[in-house]
């Protein structure tokens, strides 16, 4: 891959297949020391799910889904008083 005189990088066709990317496609870059990692928005996605994914409950149960629950219940012994 070159870089022209604007800076930009053009990523040869047998990539942007592989990647299955096309004109218009959002990439996210990032970098790490000097090197530059280009992700997907779908591979970013899944990094950060499988990132987030280790703060999971033991049990199974997603925190989001406990509070829920606690102010379904709080609302539903609003009402009966």
């Amino acid at each position: 891959m070159k870089l022209d005189g604007s800076g930009r990088i053009l990523l040869p066709a047998k990539v942007r297949k592989q990647l299955k990317v096309q004109a218009g496609s959002v990439l996210i870059g990032r970098l790490d020391k000097q090197k530059l990692i280009l992700n997907t928005g779908d591979e970013a996605l899944r990094r950060a799910q499988e990132y987030f994914s280790k703060f999971r409950p033991k049990n199974g149960k997603l925190l989001s889904d406990e509070l829920i629950e606690d102010r379904r219940k709080e609302a539903r012994r609003e009402l009966e008083d």
